[in-house]
């Protein structure tokens, strides 16, 4: 489904131009399903698509407020997306005058006493305009007079006509006075839907044995009443379809159903069933209450297991559970002893299509449903994946951890509850990490492949715990992945171990940057040699999040985007989605310009919206909300978060910074040093968490005598920092080193030294493209010049950052600069 969706939004972006617009208009929107309206708002809601006009049309007698059209209507309304509500009545009298004088060929003003009678019959309803016409006509009181070559009529015998305020009513008159052949013909159409292919028909209308079925369809499509394009038969109008089926006696109908239904299971090649399965399941679901023979209950069943792993297949979720419900529904209450193996199969298939339609609360009842029923425990796997994904997705980690973990403990690997010591686990891990980091590449990929059951198993469900551990529980995270080493030293490769390995580079990425590199490398070419690109979508999130300590951070910027990409396609939403929040916040951070990502954020924000996403949605809030005060003049905004969270805090201190505030810069990095003892692993943005933090101290101590040294002391401890980190990788680092040099040796009273930083910060952060660093150390500078009375010298630098924060796209930061700096 979301597959689906993600590349019929791209399919719809690529054809749709201002040169050659799209529109697109659906009718009988009243009984479109509930993924089908989800597609349409979701491709209305998509800023990117600009060149589309949607037009659709529905009954509102049909609809009322809780309608899945009206909730849908009233999202769209609620996010400000433009629509036109167009009321369609029925035509006025003068428009029936108008019609009739055009299928007579006679003056208005003659035909204006039958067009009265007709717009008092029918109230203007086209269809029903066109079908009282065809019946006063076929019934003698309309005829044409060859004596006086014109149109006859006798108003008053018309309207003493009586005549149904139902269209049905009237078309099913209609179809009542066809040939006995053609009426049943066209009950058996009726019964299969609004359309039906030719192939179909042949093997449920006598078997094919008798061609007059199909000349009688042929006679209602000259009566107006079906259409046929192609091989394909269909109602002229849903109306006909319904007047058609009610013609068939409610007693009849089930039996009727079931005798199409085996018709054309009966009647198809084994190999063709596929083709025709849904539309015989869906007969023999209709008529399912008249089946009382157990072993027909039992063969329904299993069509219905069939239809319903078939559905999963496409994606269509809510399909699926309803095949899969009705076929748990024809089973005794015995079942589960007497067809164990179907009643299994029937509700774990059940349980999966459940969780993928969010519908949690089943999922959990027939979770304990087979829990309890299940003869051995490896037919209780498939619930308990489904279930724990369930939980992660309402939060429940650590619900979902208990699972997992006793999941797991059957399979043969002990996980420990209570956590234990974290160096326990670091050391566990290092001692596999290790004897994979020595290998070479030949070596790597020349591993046996894993062939035991139970430690292939093991490693799927650690997997599916990697997600729910990732984001809310890293220390549960790192124990994980420490067994999955140990399962891929040990037992050898398999599809997960791509995973396992990306975790462990993730992990290792700020204790051991070349260990953390191996990995890295031995993750995507495992990926490669063993397909396995359901995991890919991971293994690009865990790798190029990191990758910015040795490489410029910016060359993580298509890697990120690729496993976005991937990541949708291949359903993997959740990955897709922190792939995105990395890229957006490595966006930030390289310094691309502000207007391009705030644009990118509000896209990339609303579809997490819409894959329900709230995780990845509540981490890249805090980018919103940066980007948007450092565009926005800082008169129209707070510089204070939302909420005080970890990332909140940080992005908030860093836009603090920027604008000056150091005062409020410092009490939220002090509130973010204490929201840090709360998360296990924090990032640092390749050292830009360290830079901001050196220059806040620095510029404090500046401005505050009794506290001088202390801030003093604690930027050089952060400068020792930086120096390491360029160590590892100069490229994001270097110029942020040099600019709190600067600011030091300014603070020290070295002005020789601290001016000749200020110049190589400034030239390394030109020479990088970090055109935001560039600004800020033009500013420092400037601030340099001014306290040492070179106004001349403030001024250059002052305007300098200035062209620059334009530039980057930081307009309200420029703003802020001609309020408050005299240059």
């Amino acid at each position: 489904q979301n597959r689906f969706k993600f590349i019929f939004q791209m399919f719809v972006r690529a054809i749709s131009t201002p040169s050659h617009p799209i529109i697109l208009f659906l009718d009988d929107l009243q009984w479109a399903d509930k993924l089908s309206l989800q597609l349409i708002c979701y491709l209305m809601t998509d800023a990117e698509i600009k060149n589309v006009l949607f037009i659709g049309s529905y009954r509102d007698n049909e609809i009322d407020d809780i309608h899945p059209l009206t909730v849908h209507l009233n999202e769209l309304k609620s996010k400000e997306v433009a629509i036109d509500n167009i009321n369609i009545t029925g035509i006025s009298k003068e428009d029936v005058n108008n019609l009739i004088s055009d299928i007579t060929n006679m003056p208005h003003s003659l035909t204006e006493t039958l067009s009265c009678v007709v717009y008092k019959k029918t109230g203007g309803n086209v269809l029903f305009v066109t079908e009282f016409l065809k019946s006063i006509c076929s019934e003698g009181l309309l005829f044409y007079s060859l004596d006086d070559k014109a149109w006859k009529w006798n108003a008053d015998t018309i309207e003493a006509k009586e005549i149904s305020d139902e269209v049905g009513t009237l078309l099913s008159r209609k179809i009542s006075q066809l040939p006995i052949g053609c009426q049943h013909s066209i009950k058996l159409l009726s019964c299969v839907g609004s359309k039906c292919d030719e192939s179909i028909l042949i093997s449920f209308m006598c078997q094919g044995r008798d061609s007059s079925y199909f000349s009688s369809l042929d006679y209602a499509i000259d009566e107006g009443l079906l259409k046929k394009e192609g091989s394909t038969y269909m109602f002229a109008h849903d109306q006909i379809q319904n007047a058609a089926y009610s013609l068939i006696p409610e007693n009849e109908r089930g039996h009727l159903h079931i005798s199409i239904g085996y018709s054309i299971l009966e009647g198809t090649h084994d190999h063709q069933i596929e083709d025709v399965l849904f539309v015989a399941v869906d007969q023999l679901n209709q008529g399912r209450h008249l089946i009382h023979e157990e072993d027909e209950r039992v063969e329904l069943a299993k069509f219905n297991l069939k239809a319903g792993e078939k559905a999963m297949s496409l994606a269509t979720f809510t399909s699926s559970a309803s095949y899969l419900k009705a076929g748990m529904d024809m089973l005794h209450d015995d079942h589960w002893q007497k067809y164990y193996d179907l009643s299994l199969e029937l509700h774990s298939c059940y349980a999966e299509a459940e969780y993928c339609n969010g519908h949690f609360q089943e999922v959990g009842h027939v979770a304990r449903i087979v829990i309890t029923e299940a003869k051995q425990f490896q037919d209780k796997l498939r619930v308990n994946a489904a279930l724990i994904k369930t939980l992660a997705a309402q939060n429940k980690h650590l619900d979902a951890i208990r699972i997992g973990f006793n999941v797991l403990s059957k399979l043969g690997v002990q996980c420990q509850l209570p956590l234990p010591d974290k160096s326990i686990i670091l050391e566990d891990m290092i001692a596999s990490r290790d004897m994979i980091t020595n290998m070479s590449d030949t070596d790597f990929l020349g591993m046996k492949e894993m062939n035991d059951p139970n430690m292939i198993t093991a490693m799927k469900f650690f997997q599916i715990l990697t997600l729910c551990t990732f984001i809310a529980m890293q220390d549960y995270f790192a124990l994980i992945v420490s067994h999955m080493m140990k399962l891929t030293a040990q037992y050898g490769i398999c599809k997960e171990s791509c995973a396992a390995l990306a975790c462990c580079s993730f992990l290792d990425g700020t204790r051991d940057f070349e260990a953390s590199e191996q990995l890295a490398h031995f993750a995507m070419i495992l990926t490669e040699k063993l397909k396995a690109v359901e995991y890919q979508s991971q293994v690009y999130c865990l790798i190029y999040t990191l990758q910015g300590w040795r490489q410029h951070i910016k060359l993580s910027l298509t890697p990120l985007m690729k496993g976005y990409g991937v990541g949708m396609q291949t359903g993997a939403i959740e990955y897709a989605m922190l792939n995105m929040y990395s890229y957006l916040s490595h966006t930030f951070f390289s310094g691309q310009n502000l207007v391009v990502l705030e644009r990118d954020l509000k896209t990339y924000m609303q579809q997490m919206i819409e894959y329900k996403q709230a995780s990845a949605h509540h981490i890249v809030s805090p980018v919103r909300d940066a980007v948007s005060k450092l565009i926005c003049s800082t008169t129209d905004c707070s510089l204070r978060p939302h909420e005080e969270t970890y990332y909140s805090l940080l992005f908030a201190t860093i836009v603090s910074y920027i604008f000056c505030d150091y005062k409020l810069a410092l009490e939220l990095l002090e509130k973010r040093l204490d929201s840090e003892k709360l998360v296990p692993r924090n990032c640092s943005f390749f050292g830009t968490k360290e830079f901001f933090d050196g220059l806040i101290y620095l510029a404090v101590a500046r401005s505050s005598p009794d506290l001088k040294w202390v801030f003093y002391f604690k930027a050089n401890q952060i400068i020792s920092k930086l120096e390491s980190f360029v160590q590892i990788g100069k490229f994001n680092s270097e110029h942020k080193l040099l600019l709190l040099q600067a600011e030091s040796e300014c603070v020290s009273g070295d002005k020789d030294v601290a001016l000749n930083k200020y110049k190589l910060a400034i030239a390394t952060a030109k020479k990088r493209d970090f055109i935001q660093e560039q600004a800020i150390a033009n500013e420092r500078l400037a601030d340099f010049f001014l306290r040492h009375g070179d106004s001349n010298a403030a001024r250059e630098h002052y305007g300098e950052a200035h062209s620059l924060y334009i530039q980057w796209g930081a307009k309200g930061k420029a703003s802020h600069m001609c309020q408050n700096i005299p240059f």
